[in-house]
């Protein structure tokens, strides 16, 4: 008791600023903890807004696709897609990296460049172009073995360190060959998160084969046995030949168009098989197909096949 009316006499004798001083040094106290949640809580709040904005959501689809982790890809479309291509069949669609292989390709798509080139909005979804520029995997290929998964996912811990620092150093000075591209994309809002939306219910499906008889020594694989395009944009049809024999392989290709009468409404810009190419034993290349869909074929086909024939020779 006497030790408070004490503090009242001190602080009767206190200039009148002190005290205020001293008010305000307590409030501090009681309430800079919950200033300090409530940055904090903003804080986390604007990284999920920019974790979640349109272009951020674009890139990391780019960086998976590119990359063939095509679980990571899938997470990004939206819910309108998904009903149509489930994530299973999606992803057995494709063919994606594992082991080592996936972890050095995912570190190539870190190092690519993005940036917004054009956007419009309107309702809820929003229009971006983009253009990119990523490493070639061509470049690197002699460095990584010609991308064989037997050989990268062998490597020992040791071996995998000094690939990817080999890699980053060659990045850090500008000595990776970089394919540029641009794409277009439509996203939507669902909840707190934007998604693609790829419109594979109106899309037009094409299926991939592939004919090679009497060669168990050339293996040929799409990255992709079935694509959706709206016809708006090209599209690629990409595959790898692989060389298991002693001796280099000469291939030529030929395609056909299924049904024939949908060879009036799509257009090859682009063909990485033009000529005959050699491969080399015990490797293996890929090549791409781009194509252009006319958006009238919806109309008149929802389904197409391309079959590719191959002839190898010694």
């Amino acid at each position: 008791m006497r030790s408070k009316i004490r503090l009242r006499k001190i602080l009767a004798f206190l200039p009148r600023g002190l005290i205020v001083l001293r008010k305000t040094l307590l409030v501090l106290v009681l309430f800079a903890p919950m200033a300090v949640i409530t940055l904090h809580l903003h804080k986390r709040s604007r990284e999920q807004t920019r974790a979640h904005a349109p272009l951020t959501v674009i890139e990391s689809y780019l960086k998976a696709t590119y990359a063939r982790d095509y679980h990571a890809a899938y997470r990004h479309l939206s819910r309108a897609d998904q009903r149509v291509r489930d994530e299973k069949s999606y992803v057995e669609g494709q063919l994606g990296f594992t082991g080592f292989t996936a972890r050095l390709a995912g570190t190539l798509a870190s190092f690519m460049d993005l940036k917004l080139t054009e956007e419009s909005s309107g309702g809820p979804g929003t229009k971006i172009k983009v253009e990119y520029s990523v490493p070639a995997p061509e470049d690197v290929s002699s460095l990584v073995w010609e991308w064989s998964t037997e050989k990268l996912n062998s490597l020992s811990t040791a071996e995998q360190t000094l690939l990817l620092d080999a890699l980053a150093a060659r990045n850090r000075a500008g000595n990776l060959t970089t394919i540029q591209g641009h794409e277009t994309f439509e996203l939507i809002r669902e909840g707190n998160a934007w998604k693609i939306f790829q419109d594979w219910a109106g899309g037009t499906k094409v299926k991939v084969h592939t004919i090679l008889a009497g060669r168990s020594d050339v293996e040929i694989k799409f990255l992709q046995n079935e694509i959706i395009t709206s016809g708006e944009e090209p599209f690629q049809v990409n595959l790898a030949i692989k060389n298991r024999g002693n001796q280099p392989v000469v291939i030529a290709m030929r395609h056909v168009i299924e049904p024939f009468q949908a060879a009036d409404y799509l257009e090859m810009i682009q063909c990485g098989l033009e000529r005959a190419v050699v491969v080399e034993p015990g490797t293996q290349k890929e090549f791409s197909m781009a194509y252009l869909l006319d958006p009238t074929a919806r109309k008149n086909f929802q389904d197409l096949a391309l079959t590719y024939a191959f002839e190898a020779k010694q």
